[in-house]
């Protein structure tokens, strides 16, 4: 999938294209995760392996020209039928140009064609650039989830249906 280049975006003069992500992506998704997010929320390198290359876990990033991930989605899926968020995290020169939106359908779509019947994710209650966006993507919050982090902070708990 191609994006046309928007203005303003620090490769303007090429697409951004999104792909399936592959196991060679692991290690700059970990770094763009690290930069994304404070240390206490940030994942280790252990659970981009662990969805990737173990589970086979549906992944998607957007890459510049040069082959440079500028952000990505991880999924996952239990048992019970439903698919999860586990992270969708872009660059800040690339934010609020439509990436995060392609990128969460296309992990809906991915979780709807595995069988899953809603999409569930878990964002920091401070963090309301994400609830804005969930929420424009019909995402609802439905508890919030005490001491969840590491650090003892709290997350809301969004779904949808698919």
């Amino acid at each position: 999938m191609n994006i046309d280049a928007l203005p303003g975006q620090p490769d303007g003069e090429n697409s951004i294209t999104i792909r399936p992500a592959i196991a060679l992506d692991v290690r700059q998704m970990w770094e763009i995760d690290q930069a994304c997010f404070d240390p206490d929320i940030a994942y280790s390198m252990d659970i981009f392996y662990l969805h990737l290359l173990v589970n086979r876990d549906p992944a998607f990033v957007a890459c510049e020209s040069s082959g440079k991930i500028v952000g990505f989605l991880l999924t996952s899926q239990d048992k019970r039928r439903g698919g999860q968020v586990v992270t969708i995290d872009i660059l800040p020169p690339w934010r609020r140009q439509g990436l995060g939106s392609k990128l969460i359908k296309l992990g809906e779509e991915a979780m709807r064609g595995r069988g899953a019947k809603k999409m569930a994710l878990q964002t920091d209650v401070g963090n309301a650039s994400a609830i804005s966006f969930y929420g424009k993507h019909g995402y609802k919050n439905v508890k919030t989830l005490k001491n969840y982090y590491s650090h003892g902070k709290h997350a809301y708990q969004f779904e949808k249906p698919l």
